[in-house]
């Protein structure tokens, strides 16, 4: 199903109302039976600014596509691993950017703007 190369956006499910949003951005680097291992960067929320924060190390991951606790997207092969970071635009909607130009509305909420007020 997945390939060395791959790259993917993996959403931690939230269990409670409270939990925090992490994110993990990475690239395929071996898939067999539902679980891949996927080197990339980790995101969290910085308590401080609430804003969405990338970790500096580079890390490995095993994950379950099947687990039920992930959200996996999977993302262009053209993006920028390295310049990838989560902004809220003004609307309140949620972001993942690169440097490339590539952009992803994660929201959880769909928001509509009215330009007629």
């Amino acid at each position: 199903m997945l390939e060395q190369g791959e790259k993917l956006l993996i959403v931690h499910r939230r269990l409670f109302e409270k939990d925090a949003p992490r994110f993990f951005v990475g690239e395929v680097q071996i898939y067999e039976n539902g679980v891949a291992k996927v080197k990339g960067y980790t995101f969290a929320k910085d308590m401080f600014t609430g804003n969405i924060k990338k970790k500096p190390d580079l890390r490995t991951k095993i994950i379950s596509l099947i687990s039920g606790n992930l959200i996996v997207y999977q993302l262009s092969v053209t993006i920028l691993l390295d310049s990838l970071e989560f902004s809220f635009e003004e609307h309140g909607g949620l972001v993942l950017r690169d440097a490339g130009g590539f952009l992803m509305d994660i929201s959880e909420t769909v928001h509509k703007e009215d330009s007629s007020h």
